[in-house]
């Protein structure tokens, strides 16, 4: 059976032609996209859009908290909202307070991060942790970035999962899943392991989250049958 692929985050923060970006998106080969935007009042028009392209287009939200206090109060205002939750987490304090939150989807370590990924932190996530290639586009970041990677790869990569997603605002940064995953190749993964990151790791997500959110789910492990 051939594999799906999603792009699991396409970030829209300024006007751009939709058609456009998803007629790149589906030529690339992905059949699913998630979706954050700063205008959410775009966001049944981009639905549309996608369903002219045959793209399933899912809601996301990335959160980039300061701190404890401010991630719990936008975790609480969210949720029922979005199918994909996901938090840059610069600091330690925001990074272990998403870790044990299961509201949280992903675990997104930018470039900039102000902590150091050792075996203390990594016991405490479980988290998917989430690598947008457009930072490894950026060559103004490319070299910290690797190194985050590294990082995350050393320590997580045996105990969590990895999705690759290309973070794209503009269709001169979207990228084939083939292209994407070759960030792993760098760090030695083979090519099965590789393409879970844009396909089943983060529809399996979608998955979960859309019976959580449907009118049938109860409570964990409870779905109400018709």
């Amino acid at each position: 059976m051939p594999r799906k692929y999603i792009d699991f985050w396409i970030n829209i923060v300024e006007d751009i032609d939709l058609s456009e970006i998803m007629a790149r998106i589906r030529e690339l080969g992905f059949s699913s996209i998630a979706v954050s935007i700063i205008d959410e009042s775009k966001l049944e028009e981009i639905e549309r859009i996608g369903r002219d392209f045959e793209i399933n287009v899912y809601r996301k939200i990335v959160l980039e908290p300061d701190d404890k206090s401010t991630l719990l109060r936008e975790l609480r205002t969210c949720r029922g909202r979005y199918e994909v939750v996901s938090v840059i987490c610069r600091n330690l304090e925001v990074a272990l307070t998403a870790a044990r939150d299961n509201r949280v989807d992903t675990l997104i370590i930018p470039p900039d991060k102000r902590f150091r990924i050792d075996r203390g932190v990594a016991a405490i996530i479980k988290n998917c942790i989430e690598i947008p290639f457009k930072w490894f586009l950026d060559k103004s970041v490319r070299r910290d970035f690797l190194r985050v990677t590294d990082e995350i790869v050393e320590h997580l990569a045996r105990k969590v999962d990895l999705i690759i997603s290309s973070s794209a605002s503009k269709i001169s940064e979207l990228r084939t899943p083939y292209e994407m995953i070759s960030l792993l190749h760098i760090f030695g993964f083979n090519k099965e392991s590789a393409l879970d990151s844009v396909s089943t790791t983060p529809l399996k997500i979608i998955e979960s989250n859309l019976v959580k959110l449907s009118s049938s789910y109860i409570c964990r492990g409870v779905v109400k049958l018709d």
